[in-house]
C-alpha cells in the first residue's frame, strides 16, 4: 500500500511544462505536510481531491527560463535549479520525461535534447528511476490516436482526470498539458498487467 507522484516533464530551452499524477496503490494514504508550493508565480493549477480509482492531479504548470536574448548556457543553469527545486517540492517517487521530437527540424530536436539532458541527469541525481515515451506514444494512450492535436490531448484529460480538475485542465499552457499526458502514459503503464509482472518478478 503506497501512494505514488508520476511527475511528467515536457522539456525545452526556454519553457518546460510539468505535470504530477498522485495515484494510491491500495488503500492506504500518507499524509502531506502542507508546505507551500512557493516556486512559480504564475501558470501554476493545483488540485486536491482525488477522483475514481485514487488519482489526482497535484501541480502542474511551467518553468520559465526566458527567452532567445538569454544565453543558452544561464537558462539550462536555470533549469537545472528549478528542476531540483521542483523535485525538493513535490517530491515525486519517478519521472516521466517526453522523448525529443524531430518533426520540426534537427536543430530543434538538439535543443530539446541539451534540455532533457539536465532534466534526466538531476532525477537519477536525486535517485529517481527516469521514464522515457515518444511523442506518438503518449498521444495514442491518452486519446487512442498517436497523431492526435494538442487540443484533443487536453480535452481527453479532462475527461479522465477527476472532475474537480476538469477546469483546471483548461487552464493550463499547452507544454503543462503536454506534461500531465506524459505523467498519464506513466500512470496506465504502470496499471498495465505486463507492468504488475515485472514489478513482482522482474524483467525477462
Amino acid at each position: 500500500m503506497a501512494v505514488v507522484r508520476i511527475l511528467g516533464i515536457d522539456p525545452g530551452t526556454q519553457v518546460v511544462g510539468y505535470g504530477c499524477l498522485e495515484v494510491t496503490v491500495g488503500a492506504a494514504r500518507v499524509a502531506e505536510d502542507g508546505a507551500p508550493l512557493a516556486m512559480r508565480g504564475s501558470n501554476v493549477v493545483r488540485v486536491g481531491a482525488a477522483g475514481e480509482g485514487g488519482v489526482r492531479l497535484v501541480d502542474a504548470g511551467v518553468l520559465r527560463l526566458g527567452g532567445r536574448s538569454v544565453d543558452l548556457c544561464d537558462r539550462l543553469v536555470r533549469l537545472c535549479d528549478r528542476f531540483a527545486e521542483l523535485l525538493r517540492e513535490l517530491r515525486p517517487s519517478e519521472v516521466a520525461i517526453e522523448e525529443a521530437f524531430f518533426g520540426k527540424s534537427v536543430q530543434a530536436a538538439l535543443r530539446i535534447g541539451e534540455a532533457r539532458g539536465v532534466v534526466l541527469a538531476q532525477a537519477k541525481k536525486s535517485g529517481l528511476d527516469v521514464f522515457q515515451y515518444a511523442p506518438a506514444r503518449v498521444k495514442r494512450t491518452v486519446t487512442g490516436h498517436g497523431a492526435a492535436r494538442k487540443e484533443s490531448v487536453a480535452s481527453m484529460l479532462g475527461q479522465l482526470l477527476p472532475a474537480g480538475a476538469l477546469a483546471a485542465v483548461g487552464e493550463l499552457p499547452a507544454d503543462a498539458t503536454d506534461a500531465v499526458a506524459v505523467a498519464w502514459t506513466r500512470l496506465e503503464e504502470r496499471r498495465s498487467p505486463l507492468a504488475a509482472h515485472r514489478r513482482a518478478h522482474g524483467p525477462g
